[in-house]
């Protein structure tokens, strides 16, 4: 680029100086014979100071109008952002981090395991089927951007715990039971600090889950759902529920051969909680 601009610079010089070259040849005084002014049409020794001048004005004028405005062969500023929009290479939009629990019902809890099923419906304990989901859960809400802890059943971190919603996951008994073994239940603290988002997150589980699982909602909610130890041990601005997610003997083949589905529906109305997704009416 510089090159450029210096040949065609010096081209127009060399014209200029050629021009004045031949001005002055041409214009050469010719002194009188009374030896005082010049002759009629011939340059005075100030005429010629004054050309000079002119002449170093042009010079100038032409050299820095020929040159690049921004410098030597620069085309930006060595200020400018790598990202070429002015701004910040280090600026970034802010983005609003969601944070959740998930409590593994019956995990690390001694020998306490949960409802267990007889050898002859496979021996399933719901502490493996509760880890199981939640975990494929953490996996899917991870993938979604949100931040998740995985807690045991007496998780010390439960204490003052703070998130944007907690999730007590569980199965229901492996007894058999007649026409209504079969289900699922959610329900949110009895004394609720937050009883508007609890309930809504109620909600969300209730609608993602039976409508990803096929199951339907089971109303038969018992006193220790509803006095579920973590929900008075949690901070009382965290949303917080507790769903059993099947029967381990009637709904035992989704719940075991199928979790990738159960935590989907968990992971959907987690996600319909934390975006305000709009619930359908049953």
């Amino acid at each position: 680029m510089f090159y450029c601009f210096y040949t065609k610079s010096t081209v127009k010089l060399n014209w200029i100086l050629n021009t004045f070259y031949q001005y002055y040849n041409g214009m050469k005084p010719q002194i009188d014979p009374h030896g005082s002014q010049p002759a009629n049409g011939m340059v005075s020794k100030t005429t010629k100071g004054i050309l000079n001048v002119l002449l170093a004005a042009i010079l100038s004028a032409t050299l820095f109008t020929a040159l690049p405005a921004t410098g030597i062969g620069l085309n930006s500023s060595p200020f400018q952002s790598k990202n070429g929009s002015g701004e910040g290479a280090n600026a970034t939009t802010p983005q609003i981090s969601l944070h959740v629990g998930l409590v593994v019902g019956h995990w690390g809890h001694g020998d306490d395991v949960g409802a267990v099923c007889s050898e002859s419906l496979g021996g399933f304990k719901e502490v493996d089927i509760n880890y199981t989901i939640a975990d494929l859960t953490r996996q899917y809400l991870e993938a979604e951007g949100v931040q998740v802890d995985m807690l045991m059943e007496f998780d010390s971190h439960l204490d003052g715990y703070i998130s944007n919603a907690l999730i007590s996951i569980h199965a229901d008994t492996c007894e058999y039971i007649p026409e209504l073994g079969t289900g699922f239940k959610i329900a949110e603290a009895a004394d609720n600090k937050r009883p508007e988002q609890a309930a809504r997150l109620m909600a969300c589980l209730k609608n993602r889950y039976g409508e990803a699982t096929g199951l339907r909602y089971d109303h038969r909610i018992t006193d220790d759902m509803t006095s579920y130890h973590a929900f008075g041990e949690i901070d009382p601005n965290t949303p917080a529920v507790i769903i059993e997610t099947g029967y381990m003997n009637q709904d035992r083949e989704l719940l075991t051969q199928n979790p990738a589905l159960v935590a989907r529906g968990i992971t959907a109305g987690i996600m319909c909680f934390l975006n305000r997704e709009v619930i359908s009416q049953e």
